[in-house]
């Protein structure tokens, strides 16, 4: 089963007890995340023990997922997701009737709603649009903000999603430790179900995440064992809250748990060249060698300081079409940038410029991104069509909006087996040959509720999230500053992965590799953030981030043409400019 791994990676793998694992870019993390939970697997005897893979993203989720079952693996007894989806699963919505806030049921304020509520109480409090409001909590509840006038507004948007029985995605981790904290047999019952948890990216863990899953491995006599994964180098999420602990604070957290400390270091992604590169922005010590079949290669390394932001598309459109033109294939080439509001048009243009080139940019489609709303789940399965390829993806899909409609009280084949078959043959009945892709799925959405006999209007969690998937999807669509894409085609690209050239932020990209690399806004002010704490050491590792993404080529872009509010101009982010290096 171990084939194909290094010595590292096998000893990784290999290793018992509780592992915390530093790998550097390229080394095989996800791989030996995978071969680790297949390596467990074959020592779990009761079929009620799982293991727990905690992933940064719910494609990374998938990914592990689609790697054991091409292992010929059966991952029934594993479960992968989120934290906030972990929390929402496996504490809130069994354990919810034990507080105070939550005992009369509650539904999740998607990413929609919570942005109306905050849009409006800033006017009414005198902030303007770029205001930020951090609503993280900190474990006793308190308001992790400073500003008294953020602080007013912040308690009152708690008091109108109370009022509402909403919480949002903050709410759900502060909650579900609450649970813990109040209620140990909760962490005593978790730890006796899971055999082993993993934790991917654990540098951009928040302080409640650590807690929550912290509080089950501090029972006496536990068993669960722990393997987490990350590189500090990585952890770009210091402004949302992420904290890369070391060893000792892992320890302490975690209940004075015995921790063996393992390295990859060996890099099967880029060439020596961008390894080089990239080093430069380097924070740790680890020593990083290229061990790729093409290690040696060249390749292209290029910083553009010329370009004005006008000309950029045509810029970045002739460098895709170039790279194509030499065999790269589309899924291999990613546009990104430090910020979301540079990368939605640019999807968009770059779009309307190559109508012939396939991409997955993120500014292709305006469905919200609310992941727990049972309308954005449904929409996964609307906007994919049936194939061996995507069964899995497809069952998965349809077992998580079964789960979600019965956590809103919503019963779909009652006593039946296959649960999750049945649904996926009753969703596969409906069609609509609607060209507007947000008709398109109300028409099927429809179909499907009169199919199974499930009535809406009679649900206000699930009406809830109707109007809130509707009407945030609406409003996208009619935002003529980023004229999102309309049609029921582009709709169906927001699912279809690998699909094109991507175009994301650099956080939407972390985790995956591309033989071509193009990234804008190298600005100060955007690389680093200026709210940024520390923001030398912030702006180095988003670009340590943004270089090692590239296996070959990389292209930087440091455009001309921007400002700040003000008017004044911005310039090449000085951690990039002060690199002596020899560009082609």
């Amino acid at each position: 089963m171990l084939a194909g791994l290094n010595s590292k990676q096998r000893d990784a793998v290999l290793q018992e007890g509780n592992v915390l694992l530093t790998a550097c870019p390229g080394s095989g993390k996800t791989r030996v995340l995978t071969y680790k939970i297949a390596h467990e697997l074959q020592f779990i005897e009761d079929t009620k023990k799982i293991i727990v893979a905690l992933t940064f993203t719910n494609r990374a989720a998938d990914e592990i997922k689609r790697r054991l079952i091409k292992m010929d693996l059966d991952p029934s007894q594993v479960w992968s997701g989120t934290i906030h989806s972990f929390s929402l699963e496996w504490i809130l919505r069994p354990y919810s009737s034990e507080i105070e806030e939550l005992k009369k049921g509650f539904s999740i304020a998607d990413e929609y709603k919570s942005s109306e509520i905050l849009k409006e109480l800033k006017e009414s409090y005198g902030l303007g649009f770029f205001d930020e409001i951090n609503t993280r909590l900190n474990k006793d509840g308190s308001i992790n903000e400073l500003d008294r006038t953020k602080i007013k507004l912040i308690q009152e948007y708690h008091e109108i999603l109370k009022s509402e029985k909403l919480i949002d995605f903050d709410q759900i981790l502060f909650f579900a430790y609450k649970l813990m904290t109040k209620y140990p047999i909760i962490a005593k019952t978790l730890n006796n179900i899971f055999h082993l948890i993993c934790v991917d990216e654990y540098q951009d863990t928040q302080d409640l995440q650590y807690a929550i899953i912290a509080s089950i491995f501090k029972v006496s006599n536990g068993s669960t064992k722990l393997f987490i994964v990350g590189d500090r180098d990585q952890a770009i999420y210091g402004s949302l809250g992420g904290m890369a602990k070391n060893a000792k604070e892992i320890i302490d957290e975690f209940g004075g748990i015995e921790l063996t400390e393992l390295e990859l270091s060996g890099n099967y992604r880029s060439t020596q060249r961008i390894i080089d590169y990239y080093r430069n922005f380097q924070t740790e010590t680890i020593e990083i060698e290229s061990q790729c079949s093409y290690s040696t290669e060249r390749g292209f390394l290029s910083l553009d300081r010329i370009v004005n932001k006008d000309n950029l598309v045509e810029n970045i459109a002739t460098i895709i079409e170039n790279s194509i033109a030499q065999g790269i294939p589309e899924h291999e080439i990613c546009v990104l940038a430090p910020q979301w509001w540079l990368v939605i048009p640019m999807g968009r243009k770059l779009k309307n410029r190559l109508p012939n080139i396939n991409f997955d940019a993120i500014g292709l489609s305006p469905l919200i991104k609310a992941q727990e709303n049972v309308w954005v789940k449904a929409s996964k399965l609307f906007l994919t069509e049936p194939s061996p390829k995507m069964y899995f993806l497809r069952n998965r899909w349809a077992h998580e909006l079964l789960n979600e409609l019965e956590a809103l009280g919503v019963a779909v084949f009652e006593q039946t087996e296959k649960k999750a078959k049945k649904l996926l043959k009753a969703i596969n009945s409906t069609s609509s040959i609607n060209e507007n892709g947000l008709n398109y799925l109300e028409e099927r959405f429809l179909q499907m509720t009169t199919l199974l006999g499930i009535s809406i209007e009679s649900n206000e969690h699930l009406l809830v999230q109707w109007t809130n998937f509707f009407d945030g999807t609406r409003a996208k669509m009619e935002n003529s500053d980023f004229d999102y894409a309309k049609d029921t085609k582009s709709f169906k690209r927001l699912f279809n992965h690998n699909s094109g050239v991507v175009v994301n932020t650099c956080h939407g990209i972390k985790g995956e590799e591309f033989q071509t690399v193009i990234a804008f806004g190298l600005l100060t002010n955007y690389i680093p953030h200026w709210k940024e704490d520390d923001l030398i050491k912030a702006g180095k590792k988003l670009l340590y981030v943004i270089c090692s993404r590239a296996k070959r080529n990389l292209y930087l872009i440091a455009e001309k043409g921007r400002t700040t509010r003000r008017g004044a101009a911005l310039g090449t982010t000085s951690l990039l400019a002060n690199v002596r290096y020899t560009y082609d």
